[in-house]
């Protein structure tokens, strides 16, 4: 009897995750629907070479409340590549990684936001990236990625477009009304509030 090969299609969400939010969770809910993926991996990163500002909560605890926010979700699960590597995190050195450690039949996924997917040819060899996953796009409702707008050379001109779901949170609200000691509502999942709570971060 012959086995056929099965392609896994892999999601892959990367973020500074600090924290996770519901908002997050509900972009992956809904481009893990409107594409059948199998899987969504939640890609911490340790450093962001486009970021201005480092991460408040440590890489660890990132991780840690990625894992806690996602548990019980079926196929979300947290992947600390970016993290083992050390040092600043470039997408097109995390999907190279996750096509050697997921194998040649994992089919991947690059989950962005559109404006994310649209300064993608200002990222480090991103000319190399749709060779190595499929770019999706989500843009908030009503707004268009206009990716027939771009130049022909350009990494996200067949981008795969999807309207994300109208979730106005954002990690910085998060992180300000944790400050402040105010609550935080269903911003954020309760076992993630917990643990904040507990390790004293963003206090």
């Amino acid at each position: 009897m012959s086995t056929s090969r099965i392609t896994k299609r892999v999601g892959v969400f990367g973020g500074t995750f600090d924290p996770i939010h519901n908002g997050h969770l509900a972009v992956a809910l809904a481009v893990r629907d409107e594409l059948d993926l199998d899987q969504v991996l939640f890609v911490v990163t340790s450093d962001q070479w486009l970021r201005e500002n480092p991460p408040v909560a440590s890489a660890s605890d990132r991780l840690q409340m990625v894992e806690l926010a996602v548990s019980g979700v079926p196929s979300f699960s947290a992947s600390d590549i970016d993290i083992r590597r050390e040092g600043s995190t470039y997408t097109v050195d995390t999907l190279n990684d996750l096509r050697a450690e997921l194998g040649e039949l994992a089919t991947l996924f690059l989950i962005v936001g559109s404006d994310s997917a649209l300064s993608m040819d200002r990222w480090k060899d991103g000319d190399l990236i749709p060779a190595l996953a499929t770019i999706v796009a989500v843009g908030r409702p009503g707004q268009n990625l206009q990716i027939h707008a771009l130049d022909e050379s350009h990494p996200a001109i067949g981008a795969e477009y999807i309207q994300g779901p109208m979730i106005d949170i954002s990690a910085t609200r998060v992180r300000g009304l944790l400050l402040d000691n105010r609550v935080v509502g269903d911003l954020i999942s309760a076992s993630v509030a917990e643990f904040i709570e507990k390790q004293g971060i963003y206090g």
